[in-house]
């Protein structure tokens, strides 16, 4: 990544570090802010990161909207990051560093885990 790139995925990564210090990284409003941080650094760089940050970008997309619609736990910022801390990690820093499609591939699968209903306990849903 160059010039702009650089300073989207940069701050990408101070606005997670810094979410993840404070019990921020529950609310909407956060949620939503890095969500378009990542969704700002899908932009031709290379397929690997591009897809990474737009499925990063839906992550927190989906959780900052499931708060929205219902009243906020601790347990819902808990079971985010237990579950999934290291793998919205490893999504940031592939999107700031670059990486191979298998680490890639491997994230994507990870991050498709944390969607808001499944990590709550709401998918699948009920036959």
């Amino acid at each position: 990544m160059r010039g702009s790139a650089e300073s989207r995925a940069a701050r990408l990564r101070q606005c997670f570090e810094e979410a993840k210090k404070t019990a921020g990284i529950g609310g909407a409003d956060l949620l939503q802010r890095l969500s378009d941080l990542a969704s700002a650094c899908v932009d031709g760089t290379t397929n690997t990161q591009d897809a990474v940050a737009f499925v990063l970008s839906e992550i927190f997309r989906q959780h900052a909207e499931d708060r929205d619609e219902r009243p906020v736990t601790t347990d819902d910022t808990y079971h985010l990051l237990a579950s999934g801390e290291e793998h919205l990690s490893e999504a940031v820093n592939l999107i700031e560093k670059g990486g191979n499609s298998e680490d890639a591939t491997r994230i994507i699968a990870a991050l498709a885990r944390l969607i808001p209903k499944r990590l709550h306990g709401r998918w699948p849903p009920e036959i």
